[in-house]
Order: C-alpha cells, then sequence, then structure tokens
C-alpha cells in the first residue's frame, strides 16, 4: 500500500513552516494459513422410522431390509410387506399390510444440490407352488406418504398416493427437486387412524378370480436415479 500525506504551506515572517495530517496506516507484510478438515464416506446408519433422530431398532423393523448400499448417494433401507393369510374369495378383496412401519431411506452425501428420484416397480406375482404368474392384474396402493429426516432441512415430495401395478411401469414414489434432499430421508407409511393390527396405509387388491392357493410372492423394486425426473 502506498503511504499518501497531504501537505499545506503556510508564509509566515521569520520562515516557512510545514504542516502534516491524514497519513494512512501501512500494511508491512501478509502470510497465509490453513483450515483442514476431512469426511470420510461409510455405510449411512438406518434411522428408525418413528424417530429419525434414533438408530433402527431390529425388534420393531426387521433387518433384511438394509441394503449396505455404499457411495455419496444411497438407498439405504427398503422395506419389505406381508399382507397374511386369507381365504379365497370370488370378489375383488382389498387386504392391509401387516408390518405396520414400512419405509424406505435414502442419504444423498454428494454436497451439490442435484436432486434425485426413488422409483417403486411391482413384478407379477408367482404362485409358489408352480413358479407361474399368479393374481393377474392386482396392485399395491401406499397411502399417507411422508418424508421426514435426523437433520435435513430441504424435503423432499413425497408422491402420495403411490399405486404399482404387477407387471407394470415403475411409478415415482419421492422426488428431491435441485436443491433439495440432502442428507438422510425417510419415506414413511404409517396407518391412518385408528391404528389397528394391520396397516391401512399400504394395501394390495387382488381382483376377482384371480386367487388361488398357496403362497404368491412378487418382488418390488425400487430404483434410487441420481436426478430428478
Amino acid at each position: 500500500m502506498n503511504m499518501k500525506h497531504t501537505w499545506k504551506v503556510a508564509a509566515l515572517s521569520g520562515g516557512i513552516l510545514l504542516f502534516g495530517f491524514g497519513t494512512s496506516s501501512v500494511v508491512a507484510s501478509t502470510y497465509s494459513s490453513e483450515a483442514t478438515i476431512h469426511f470420510e464416506t461409510l455405510v449411512p446408519e438406518v434411522k428408525d422410522p418413528e424417530t429419525p433422530t434414533e438408530p433402527l431398532d431390529p425388534n420393531k423393523d426387521p433387518e433384511d431390509g438394509i441394503t449396505e448400499d455404499s457411495g455419496l448417494l444411497t438407498l439405504d433401507y427398503v422395506s419389505s410387506l406381508n399382507f397374511g393369510i386369507h381365504t379365497i374369495s370370488d370378489t375383488e378383496e382389498t387386504y392391509e399390510s401387516l408390518n405396520n412401519r414400512p419405509f424406505i431411506q435414502v442419504s444423498d452425501r454428494r454436497g451439490t444440490g442435484d436432486g434425485w428420484q426413488i422409483t417403486a416397480e411391482l413384478e407379477e406375482f408367482k404362485n409358489g407352488v408352480s413358479e407361474e404368474a399368479s393374481l393377474i392384474g392386482s396392485s399395491i396402493t401406499f397411502a399417507n406418504g411422508e418424508a421426514v429426516s435426523p437433520g435435513g432441512t430441504t424435503k423432499p415430495v413425497a408422491k402420495d398416493p403411490v399405486k404399482v401395478i404387477a407387471g407394470g411401469a415403475a411409478q415415482p414414489v419421492l422426488i428431491a427437486d435441485k436443491g433439495t434432499g440432502q442428507g438422510t430421508w425417510i419415506n414413511r407409511w404409517f396407518p391412518k387412524e385408528p391404528v389397528g393390527s394391520t396397516n391401512n396405509s399400504v394395501t394390495l387388491t387382488v381382483p376377482a378370480g384371480t386367487a388361488t392357493e398357496g403362497t404368491h410372492k412378487a418382488e418390488i423394486i425400487w430404483t434410487l436415479t441420481d436426478a430428478p425426473q
């Protein structure tokens, strides 16, 4: 920095006097230092869907839903569904899930805010005895979806309701637009009031004439993409 001075000259008898004023400070030297922090990527902890600040309680939710997905954008947990044992009906029937705390969990630790999306796709049901396609035209509906987080503030959009048809197209479930969905988020489907032994927010509808004796299973494919669609 240049030092600047301003001077005025006054003519007096007996000589000339100089008066200085307005002098600014001078930078003698400049140095720099560093501030450092290091982060590592670990498999995210699965949280309790009811109290997201607490870890998953294996006495309340099955641990087989933990994916152990690793990276900066991960799908951490997906619930399986059990719709119980019923007698064959000759009319269309809707059955409630026995799981009162179904949820999925996603963690976005990229730090970019680029957004993401989760979709669900229901494959065809198969009879456990013959392994042939069964319950043709059945569908699962997820209602009263709610996105909660242990600490995130930019909430993604939980689609409500979400209906997936066996053998049909994937449907959007949870969408984080650009600038949202950072951190860990849970999409949960808790029962509507009154709470009973089954969950009336997650239901399976079976068309008339399609139910046959035996156990029927179908895979639910949950897909996480790295940008909203």
